[in-house]
């Protein structure tokens, strides 16, 4: 490679030894690109070198050049070795010379010969060592070098052939020009930047290289640039600004590619790393109070954003961003499918959907919006104020959630909070209960008693509205039938605040029986309905039949019968019947037999032999109608029936609005067919001809007692029939033994004899019908045909050619015939091919042939005679000729035309073969001959004179075609010559046809064509223009004529093309027209045009010069001429060999020489004078650091010499001087001006100084780093001087940067030199080792100056997490005795202030462990401590071990120092029951300063029956708490009873792992019952007796336990009737059961007792069994109890039982009877006895609490009154604490001003309703001032029974410091005060005192002073001003 630069004295001298070489070093700076391309040739050459093997064109034969026939070289190798490989020019100057030399050592063992050409490039030149051929000795090398002149400061490019006597191959020559180079810095980090945020730098980009920078840059995602593509001059400079937006958390790199306008490009890294940020939410979850549903509430929320960037907030509906736009693919899907069925509803048909209407456009829009959607959060019951907004750094925002809700239930909403610096979108749990309405009714059962069916009745009810909310009301009917007879007025409406609706109910009754009908209400906005229930019975009338049976006996088939009976109404109630018989058909009425015989089609006889549908047999008339009270009515009953079989069925009688079959009369009968017989089966009838009818009779006989239907059935597929056959009275009836006689009709179709088979069926009978026989002959015509074979012969294909056959009838009937081919697809056709010939008469038929194949065909003509015999005439022929078909004129001759040369002529047709076989056509050409050469001779042809033969001219493409029959082919005939000529070819065409082996010729063609080309005469091929412009000379524009003529015989089309500084005109030197183009020329024509030139095209005064081409171009031809047209001007001018000299800076008060050289390159004489530009106002010398002087350019820079005169071609050598005042920085423009020319400047620059240098920093504050982890930072050196220096870093430390030793800073470089205004960064690595706090220092000497001294300092850490749950540190010796030091160590009050922000996330009170050792979370933190850094320092002993290189053991010993083994965290569920699941909720704390990041180890827990939902928590903050639930399910596990343990591991990334021991025993509840067996006595019915039974769970879990009584059923009878087998079971149903439990279910905790009470109420007299089955939940354990009983009824005798009075007559004062009633009961009056009705009124104020609503009350004697006593029994409350767990609040530690609000949520689990107070009690003062500590509501509470909750809210809110307390919240309700819960918490504040509570100072004498000391303690736990 080379790159030197070498002047060049004289011109003419071409010898390599008249050159003197001179090294010129490149003052440039090194640019930040790869070194090779600063490097100059020299350099080149000295630097190590590649070796390419070059490119080898052509091998050459050694034996016609050499006798050496043999190499020892390789063949792969080159017998020449070239050195370089390549030459290469850079850093070069435009117009100066430089030179480089190629060695090209022989590697072979002989002499070879060697010959080296160059290119015709004018920029290089090749300087031999000879000028011929010559042998190179074996093993030397032969230098030649290379000259190379540009004349720009571009890229150049050229080859060297190297020619040995074996090989051929080259070696490329590359100049490359001046380069742009931006200086980015060669990596850009972004370290620890938010994610999902913006993180942007900038960056000062400058244009170090030595050309204008067109760039483009590249990156990936999520990095970007700006601007990414523009231009940037030499030496300017620009901001890039390069933005990092990751999507999520991680480390990201990518590079970022800076891509050239030349081609480079130049690959920078990017790299990044994307963390969360510290923005959180203030809770995770949002309960808002209760809210009525027309009212709303609200609750606010806090956004914390502790970190340093504006976080932009959007609440969201999704968890993610993936989950957003799925629902936005589904939403897109759903807008595209209604846009598809918009044309369908719309009725657009296909075409008009063009103009779409506007449902269309609107779909359409929606799918844009769908896709714009940013899916905000909305909901109409939660609202979020603000939705979107930012928060700025270090701040929080306040919002408020608004809860509105629309029903009456709880309500819960997950929202997503999306906030930049947050990978995921925080959740937030929003729940809120809406309050409904309280409505109530006046009662819920209403009893109707007994009504009759039919009659109406009306009652009321209240519907009251006891709330504060007015609502609508609605009624609901049930499904049933008895609902349907209810009407409600007003079925709807509104109930406004604290008012009430009168309900009318009115009923119909219209289903008989029992019932009990639930109505409901449903309010709006309440939840459950109000239920009203109503029951009653509904009685109805009583009717019978006069008759026990209807008997039918036995009844033919098709033949009705009729009965009669009585229907009488025993009943005063009128009432409407429906009369029917179940099972009868459910089809069209029966057929008779009598409809039969009528029927002419006979389709239902079909359809009832073939029972497709069964009919309705049975006739009732009437059957349906009103029955008159107490009357009667006369039913007819007609059997007609189609059904062989017996009937056994019942004439049920349904009553309207009542029920059905409430009546049922027997039908009894028997259906049979008669049975009917042939008296001849067969029936002759002779010899028949054809198609002549002939008639017989058939004789059919009934033998039995019944009458019978019979039909002669129709001849099936009559016409395919030979014999027809039919019968004009084919139906009738025949009476019981009688015979009839059915006419029979015969028609023969067909010749010879016939046996015929006709039925005749009998109605109703499935057997087979009856079979006839018919036996006939039939006789048909005689037919002669002539001739017997018909011979075509030869005949053309594709032709018709016909012959006659005569047909001839020799019989008397006329004779129908038909005629066809024997073969498939003949080619012969017969007409007419069908006809009739008459008796004793002549036909012909013409038979046509059409072949289509040059072969023989042979075909037979099938002659058919209907009824006769049939003929085959045989047919032969053969085709000639051939099937190819062409659809234009082709044949024989074809005449083209004349045509262009090089121009192809074009000729389609298409060939169908329209034969049978397939036919494979080739193509050929016989002679090429030329007949005429043309006489004027195309520019492009160099054949003057000359004729020549050629080819064949044109080609049919394809050549080779294969036809399949009936296939057509596309045939382009296309010819082209590149001389133009007449040409004449003969086309040949041969046939393979079929599988014939042999090619014959089927056709041939002559084709004629002309081919001409164009010719045009120019008069001149190049027109120069040369100008020179000396001082005072004006440039004009210069013309030149240019001619053109047409020597073609054709017209021509030319278009003339020029570029500036040339254009083209007229003759007369006019510009041409633009559109004077295309030019037409005659043939023969002249075209006169002129060429101008403007020299003054260029403004500058610098010599140019122009070269273009005038380009001819023809429309009628692909031919191109052109004219070179060169224009020069010529100016005085110089070649200066730089623009700038850059003397840099040296030291004060010395100077610095520099040279230039300037050559005339001008034609001229150039006289020039050098000067200095000088700018009035700017001082160009500056000083610095010192007092200005008044210095002149002149004094500071000196030009030798100053003026001058250069001839053509000469060089004159410049010297430039710079003098260096001390701290000076001068700048000025030297300018050089040439007369008659332009003006030359060049730059100088010089600047004087000393040293300086400056650190970023001498302190390096690391603040909280895990001590495990290496800490870097970074040390900025900067020279801020203009010399360069060395600098040393004093004891560095040793290790490696990925592992140096614990305690030690590693300074990375520790030596270096930094240039003038560079910096160096040294990289300091620490690594702390152990926990607590470290400070260390290094040193770095700078030159000779003083060492700086630069310290480190921070504090280690560890990432660590906090649990709410004991620790287990009993009985571990290790343990207990770290425990003791961390109590010493906290004692000294050292680490005091560490947890005191934490006691409020963990917890306000210390915890006791089963130790009883009083923890908290301080020290916890010091414990860890101390176990971490006895492990670390004890990994640290193996480092010294190892030498500092072996990085992997130091690695793995990092790693290790954070495995030390802490306390396990305890968690015990206790006992719990298989498919009960335990939860407990843990909570999570961060106790360190350090964020953690931690997961646990879910997979331990499978098969265990434990779970947890602790999700992956990354960058947890300080103080903040994190909760999981853990569960244990033992029955998914399918865990044995017993113990079950489990370790969780809970690994925090870059921390300890944490340990928690799951526990839990897995037992089954049981009880223990007092006894088994419970025996009452005798109890009569109307009163009970109660027994008990107590249940005792000795187990430890809760036992849940209900019980059912088990009565034996009766059974029910299955053969009864419907009806009353259905009512027998409804009242068996609607029997109460006579044994009951109370209570019948609950909860035993464990050791827990209950009594049972088993009650026994006899509903009649007989004795009672059954059994108390109790069932524990959960559990297999099942008890029984035995329970009998027996029940006695009183009974009344009467004497006498029957009372006879005598006779009256009306008007008189009646007789008197006495009857005795003795009775063992007391008997009273319902309606007149006072006392029964006073006691009823009295029993209807109480009401006892069972489900039956009945009042047990001790019996009565009888007469005597009724004695009621009120009793009632007590119950126990219980008020639970469902939150916090074990009845503690622990408000914390506050400081003096803070509120917290705590929420304890009671619940009431009595088994009555509660009403209380919640009441304060503390004797600390400072509790007892108002506002301090509240609860809310103050007010009565009241709880609903079993279960009813409520939240109260205790406030804390300090005013000054309080210490430590523990007091109680009392509930107070009437006669009862107990204590509910204990609150703890303390306030941390100032606590100041006094000494002395007053001041004496006694006398003081006026105008002087006296002082005495007041002593100001603070006891408190913070300071004051």
């Amino acid at each position: 490679m080379a790159s030197g630069k070498t002047p060049w004295p004289m011109r003419s001298c071409r010898r390599a030894d008249r050159f003197q070489s001179r090294v010129v070093t490149s003052r440039n700076p090194k640019l930040a690109r790869e070194a090779e391309e600063s490097l100059t040739t020299k350099q080149r050459l000295a630097s190590p070198w590649e070796r390419r093997r070059p490119r080898t064109t052509q091998l050459r034969d050694m034996g016609g050049v050499s006798h050496q026939k043999f190499s020892a070289v390789d063949p792969d190798q080159r017998l020449f070795q070239p050195f370089p490989s390549q030459v290469v020019f850079e850093n070069y100057v435009p117009r100066q010379f430089y030179m480089a030399t190629l060695a090209l050592r022989n590697r072979d063992r002989v002499p070879r010969l060697l010959n080296v050409i160059l290119g015709n490039s004018p920029y290089f030149e090749l300087i031999s060592p000879s000028d011929e051929d010559y042998k190179v000795a074996a093993g030397m090398s032969s230098t030649y070098r290379i000259l190379f002149r540009p004349d720009e400061n571009k890229d150049y490019f050229d080859e060297l052939i190297i020619i040995t006597e074996r090989e051929k191959f080259f070696v490329p020559i590359r100049a490359i020009g001046a380069r742009a180079i931006l200086d980015f810095p060669e990596q850009l980090n972004f370290t620890d930047c938010p994610v999902r945020f913006s993180t942007r730098k900038t960056l000062l980009v400058r244009n170090v290289g030595k050309r204008e920078a067109c760039y483009s840059i590249t990156t990936l995602s999520p990095f970007s640039v700006d601007p990414s593509i523009g231009t940037l001059g030499v030496g300017e400079a620009m901001e890039v600004t390069v933005e990092f937006h990751p999507p999520k958390t991680g480390v990201y790199s990518s590079p970022m590619i800076v891509h050239y306008d030349t081609g480079e490009d130049v690959h920078k890294s990017l790299s990044g790393t994307a963390v969360d940020v510290n923005i959180r939410l203030d809770k995770s979850s949002l309960t808002v109070e209760k809210a009525s549903i027309t009212l709303s509430n609200q609750r606010s929320l806090v956004i914390h954003n502790q970190s340093a960037i504006t976080a932009h907030f959007q609440w969201k509906r999704f968890v993610d961003q993936e989950e957003e736009e799925r629902q936005k693919l589904r939403l897109q899907r759903q807008e595209e499918d209604k846009l598809h069925d918009v044309p369908k509803e719309h009725g657009v048909v296909p075409p008009l959907r063009e103009h779409p209407s506007l449902p269309l456009c609107t779909f359409q829009n929606q799918g844009t919006e769908v896709q714009g959607d940013c899916m905000p959060f909305c909901n109409d019951i939660f609202t979020i104020v603000p939705m979107e907004g930012d928060i700025l750094p270090n701040s929080s925002l306040e919002m408020n959630v608004i809860f509105k809700p629309k029903e009456a239930r709880v309500y819960q909403e997950t929202v997503y909070c999306d906030i930049s610096g947050c990978e995921t979108r925080l959740p937030l749990c929003l729940r809120g209960e809406g309050v409904g309405p309280h409505v109530e009714l006046s009662c819920d059962q209403l009893s109707i008693g007994k009504v009759f069916v039919g009659s109406t009745h009306s009652y009321r009810v209240l519907l009251l509205n006891r709330g504060v909310v007015e609502t609508h009301f609605s009624v609901v009917y049930p499904e049933r039938a008895v609902g349907c007879c209810f009407t409600f007025t007003p079925r709807e409406g509104m109930l406004l605040p604290f008012e009430h609706q009168v309900i009318g109910i009115s009923f119909n009754a219209t289903v008989l029986g029992q019932f009990t009908e639930e109505f409901q209400f449903s309010v709006k906005g309440s939840p459950e309905p109000l239920t009203l229930t109503v029951s009653g019975c509904v009685i109805g009338p009583a009717f019978h039949f006069d008759v026990s049976c209807l008997c039918f006996g036995e009844v033919s088939f098709g033949f009705p019968r009729t009965l009669c009976c009585r229907l009488t109404n025993a009943s005063s109630v009128p009432f409407n019947f429906n009369l029917r018989i179940p099972g009868d058909g459910s089809g069209a009425p029966s057929v008779t037999s009598f409809a039969q015989v009528s029927d002419s089609i006979g389709l239902s006889w079909r359809k009832r032999a073939r029972g497709a549908n069964k009919p309705a047999e049975f006739t009732i008339r009437p059957f349906t109608g009103t029955m008159c009270s107490e009357g009667h009515l006369d039913i007819q009953v007609t059997l007609c029936s189609n059904t062989v079989k017996r009937y056994k069925l019942a004439l049920v009688v349904d009553v309207d609005g009542i029920g059905k079959e409430l009546l049922s009369l027997p039908v009894r009968a028997r259906c049979v067919i008669p049975t009917l017989r042939v008296l001849h089966p067969a029936v002759p009838f002779g010899r028949c001809s054809l198609k002549v009818p002939y008639q017989q009779m058939l004789t059919l006989v009934n033998d039995s007692n019944l009458p019978g239907c019979y039909w002669a059935l129709p001849q099936e597929n009559k016409a395919a029939a030979a014999v027809w056959y039919s019968s004009p009275e084919p139906r009738g009836i025949i009476q019981p033994h009688s015979s009839v006689e059915i006419p029979f009709t015969l028609e023969v179709q067909v010749t010879g004899k016939q046996d015929t088979v006709a039925r005749v069926a009998v109605f109703g009978s499935k057997e087979s019908p009856l079979k006839v026989h018919l036996l006939s002959t039939g006789e048909g015509p005689v037919v002669h045909v002539h001739p017997s074979e018909i011979n075509f012969g030869s005949i053309q294909v594709l032709q018709d050619v016909s012959r006659t056959l005569h047909l001839s009838n020799q019989s008397v009937i006329p004779a129908s015939f038909s005629a066809k081919m024997a073969g498939e697809n003949s080619c012969w056709s017969i007409g007419p091919s069908q006809g009739v010939i008459p008796a004793k008469a002549e036909v012909s038929v013409a038979v046509t042939a059409n072949l289509d194949d040059t072969e023989q065909f042979k075909d037979e003509v099938v002659l058919f005679i209907e009824n006769s015999r049939t003929y085959i005439i045989p047919v032969q022929a053969v085709g000639i000729g051939t099937t190819i078909v062409i659809d234009k004129p082709f044949g024989p001759k074809l005449q083209l035309g004349p045509c262009f040369s090089l121009d192809p002529c074009c000729y389609r047709f298409q060939m169908t073969n329209k034969g049978r076989r397939t036919h494979l056509l080739y193509w050929t050409t016989e002679g090429g001959t030329t007949l005429q050469q043309c006489n004027h001779l195309p520019p492009i042809s160099n054949t003057k004179g000359k004729v020549s033969s050629c080819g064949p001219v044109f080609t049919l493409q394809p050549l080779r075609t294969e036809l399949m029959p009936g296939q057509t082919a596309e045939m382009v005939l296309e010819g082209s010559c590149r001389t133009p000529q007449v040409v004449k070819e003969k086309l040949l065409c041969h046939a393979i046809v079929g599988n014939e082996g042999v090619k014959n010729l089927i056709m041939q063609v002559d084709v004629t064509c002309e081919f001409i080309a164009p010719a045009l005469q120019i008069c001149t091929r190049e027109i120069t223009f040369r100008v020179e412009k000396h001082p005072g000379d004006v440039l004009t524009l210069q013309y030149k004529p240019l001619s053109l003529k047409n020597m073609c015989s054709l017209p021509l089309s030319v278009v003339l093309a020029l570029e500036q500084p040339f254009s083209i005109c007229t003759a007369d030197q006019q510009p041409l027209p633009a559109d004077a183009q295309p030019m037409k020329l005659r043939s023969g024509e002249e075209l006169q045009l002129c060429i101008r030139f403007n020299p003054a095209y260029e403004e500058d005064l610098l010599i140019w010069a122009a070269e273009k081409a005038l380009k001819i171009k023809f429309l009628e031809h692909p031919h191109e001429e052109q004219v070179t047209v060169r224009g020069e001007v010529s100016f005085p001018n110089l070649q200066m060999q730089t623009t700038a000299l850059d003397f840099g800076c040296i030291l004060n008060d010395t100077k610095d020489v520099r040279y230039m050289e300037m050559t005339n390159c001008s034609p001229l004489v150039v006289q020039y004078h050098w000067s200095f530009l000088k700018d009035s106002q700017v001082n160009p010398v500056r000083f610095m650091e010192t007092e200005p002087l008044a210095l002149g350019v002149e004094e500071v820079f000196d030009i030798l010499p100053l003026h001058g005169e250069l001839q053509p071609g000469q060089s004159q050598r410049v010297a430039f001087t710079f003098f260096g005042h001390a701290n000076t920085v001068t700048q000025v423009t030297a300018l050089c001006r040439v007369e008659g020319g332009p003006s030359y400047k060049v730059a100088l620059r010089g600047e004087a100084s000393h040293i300086s240098y400056l650190l970023d920093t001498s302190e390096i504050d690391c603040g909280l780093q895990v001590f495990n982890k290496v800490t870097e930072a970074a040390v900025t050196l900067q020279n801020s001087g203009k010399l360069g220096f060395a600098f040393v870093v004093l004891s560095p430390g040793t290790g490696t940067a990925a592992s140096p030793l614990p305690g030690m800073p590693l300074v990375v470089p520790s030596t270096g030199y930094v240039e003038p205004g560079k910096q160096q960064v040294l990289k300091v690595y620490y690594l702390p080792g152990v926990p607590g706090v470290f400070c260390r220092a290094f040193q770095m000497q700078v030159g000779h100056l003083e060492p700086e001294k630069i310290s480190v300092k921070g504090e280690g850490t560890f990432p660590r997490i906090h649990l709410d749950l004991p620790r287990n540190i009993k009985g571990s010796a290790k343990y207990e005795k770290i425990l003791e030091k961390a109590k010493e160590k906290l004692d000294k009050g050292s680490q005091r202030d560490e947890a005191v922000a934490l006691g409020e996330a963990v917890a306000a009170e210390p915890r006791m462990d089963d130790s009883g050792t009083l923890w908290d979370v301080q020290l916890q933190m010091q414990m860890e401590e101390m176990l971490i850094e006895e492990h670390a320092l004890e990994q640290q002993k193996a480092l010294t071990s190892r030498p500092p290189e072996d990085t992997a053991f130091h690695q793995r010993v990092h790693r290790r120092l954070l495995k030390a083994e802490l306390p396990e965290y305890i968690l015990d569920f206790g006992y719990v029951v298989p498919g009960d699941i335990h939860t407990h909720i843990v909570k999570i704390t961060n106790p360190g300063h350090y964020p953690a990041s931690f997961h646990g180890d879910g997979y331990v827990l499978y098969n265990t029956g434990f779970s947890v939902c602790l999700d992956p928590v990354k960058r947890l903050p300080y103080c903040e708490t994190k909760t999981f639930e853990a569960c244990f399910d033992p029955q998914s596990a399918s865990l044995p009873l017993g113990k079950v343990d489990v370790l969780l591991p809970i690994k925090v990334t870059r921390g300890p792992t944490f340990q928690v021991r799951l526990r839990a025993v897995v037992a089954e509840p049981s009880l223990c019952l007092s006894r088994d067996r419970l025996e009452f006595s005798a109890v009569q019915c109307g009163q009970c007796q109660e027994e008990t039974i107590q249940l005792h769970n000795t187990f430890q879990v809760p036992c849940k336990w209900s019980i059912s009584v088990n009565v034996p059923v009766k059974e029910v009878d299955k053969h009864l009737p419907a009806s009353e087998h259905q009512k027998l079971l409804e009242e068996m149903k609607s029997t109460p059961c006579v044994f009951e439990v109370l209570p019948s279910a609950g909860t035993l905790a464990p050791g827990q007792q209950c009594r049972v009470q088993v009650r026994f109420s006899p509903m009649e007299e007989k004795c009672y069994r059954g059994e108390l089955q109790i069932r524990i939940c959960q559990s297999s354990q099942r008890l029984q109890v035995l329970v009998l009983g027996h029940g006695l009824e009183p009974r009344l005798e009467f004497s006498p039982s029957e009372l006879e009075l005598g006779p009256l007559l009306p008007q008189s004062c009646g007789e008197e009877g006495a009857v005795v009633m003795k009775s063992p009961c007391e008997v009273y009056s319902l309606e007149f006895d006072e006392q029964h009705l006073a006691e009823e009124q009295l029993l209807q104020t109480l009401k006892d609490d069972n489900s039956r609503n009945s009042l047990l009350l001790p019996p009565c004697a009888p007469g005597e009154k009724l004695t009621v006593e009120a009793q009632g029994r007590g119950t126990k409350m219980k008020v639970d604490v469902v939150d916090p767990p074990g009845k503690v609040v622990k408000l914390g530690n506050l400081w003096t001003g803070q509120t917290v609000k705590k929420i304890v949520t009671i619940a009431n689990n009595s088994a009555a309703p509660l009403a209380f107070k919640l009441r304060v009690t503390s004797t600390v003062p400072e509790l007892q001032e108002a506002g301090v500590l509240c609860l809310k509501p103050s007010k009565e509470l009241k709880l609903k029974r079993r279960g009813d909750t409520c939240k109260v809210e205790v406030t804390f809110c300090p005013k000054r410091r309080i210490q430590p307390f523990t007091t109680e919240v009392l509930l107070e309700c009437p006669g009862l005060v107990r204590s509910l819960f204990v609150v703890r918490g303390s306030c941390r504040g100032s606590l100041v005192s006094l000494d002395q509570d007053h001041l004496s100072f006694g006398a003081v004498v006026h105008r002087s002073y006296t002082c005495q000391r007041v002593v100001m303690q603070n006891t408190g736990d913070r300071g004051v001003r």
